[in-house]
């Protein structure tokens, strides 16, 4: 089996920390490791192979941050350009031979509840060697409007919805819905010949690169690096409008796993360890917390709060964010402000 990394991202909601030369999965935000490396680490013992979709700006940082784990063969999909996730997925598997199972994954998720991962996964194999195109449906603790769902009957999905608004993500979660994790499980000729049936041209265009994009051997990996003009030619779509939507091939294994996609500083105060305060911190110098609760500091110097609560503070060498808690998915917006700002530019 083939772990498939999906490493692609803008960086956008977790600023300042996270770049668009830096992205959050690169940030070690949790015991000096970074995401990208925990989730390497998270499937180094299920899968022989592995894969990454990366982007070439970060091709360096990726090939030192997986030194620690290196030993098991790693190709490399070097993306001039993102588009979207089924190109990518396409691609690596046209790399592979038809009966492969592929595991692909973000690389900036948290998973808590390993024991029930690798029940999961083992559940979703029976599934794909079965033929099935196996998601992973996370069970809700709460009404969320930042992600997809799915209707799940059994196995069977039943329908894909998109991000809802608050009310129907209440109906959802009643009506027992999952959450959609962005994880897949299937093997590689049965996702080519879905993709043939739903998004042909795709295909075409993804052979095309596939056969001509020069192929190198790097020390860490054999890196796939398609040109601009190659990568332009490739339908820009998430494999969820691309395959997921419209095979009759899916499947769901329900889980819960302790997860979270880290989409808002709001998300990384409930993930981090807690004082007796309700204060967290993230970086090389703890903060000072005077008649202050339920905080978040994210700094690499000595931040001191004094008679504030419900704060989320993000200090870094060129940029300092301070959000209240319940605010944080408003930083993409703040991004976009900065966006249109030349002399912001060096801040993105």
């Amino acid at each position: 089996m083939t772990n498939l990394i999906l490493c692609g991202g803008a960086g956008t909601r977790l600023w300042p920390i996270s770049r668009k030369a830096y992205p959050k999965q690169f940030y070690p935000l949790f015991s000096g490791k970074s995401l990208f490396q925990e989730t390497v680490r998270r499937n180094a013992a299920l899968c022989d192979h592995l894969f990454l979709a990366v982007g070439t700006a970060h091709l360096e940082r990726v090939a030192e941050q997986l030194k620690p784990y290196l030993g098991k063969p790693v190709q490399a999909l070097a993306e001039p350009l993102g588009r979207n996730t089924a190109p990518a997925i396409a691609l690596a598997c046209l790399t592979m031979p038809p009966n492969e199972l592929v595991l692909v994954t973000p690389s900036d998720h948290i998973v808590t509840q390993e024991i029930a991962y690798q029940r999961a996964i083992r559940e979703a194999i029976e599934l794909a060697q079965g033929g099935a195109i196996v998601t992973f449906g996370l069970k809700p603790t709460h009404p969320e409007t930042g992600f997809g769902y799915i209707e799940p009957q059994g196995s069977r999905v039943l329908g894909f919805f998109e991000k809802p608004d608050y009310a129907t993500a209440q109906d959802y979660v009643s009506r027992g819905f999952l959450w959609n994790s962005g994880m897949l499980l299937f093997q590689a000729g049965v996702f080519l010949e879905e993709l043939e049936s739903h998004a042909p041209e795709l295909l075409a265009a993804a052979r095309v690169v596939a056969k001509s994009c020069p192929v190198q051997d790097q020390p860490w990996a054999r890196l796939w690096s398609p040109t601009s003009d190659q990568m332009r030619s490739l339908t820009a779509i998430s494999v969820d409008y691309a395959v997921m939507e419209k095979t009759e091939k899916s499947a769901v294994v329900a889980c819960d796993l302790g997860w979270s996609d880290l989409g808002s500083f709001d998300a990384l105060y409930e993930e981090s360890d807690k004082d007796a305060g309700g204060n967290a911190f993230s970086g090389s110098e703890p903060p000072v917390f005077l008649d202050s609760n339920d905080n978040l500091v994210v700094a690499e110097r000595t931040v001191a709060l004094i008679g504030v609560h419900d704060l989320l503070v993000i200090d870094t060498s060129d940029a300092l964010l301070i959000v209240h808690k319940g605010e944080s998915q408003k930083v993409k917006n703040l991004v976009e402000k900065l966006t249109v700002r030349p002399d912001k530019s060096r801040l993105l």
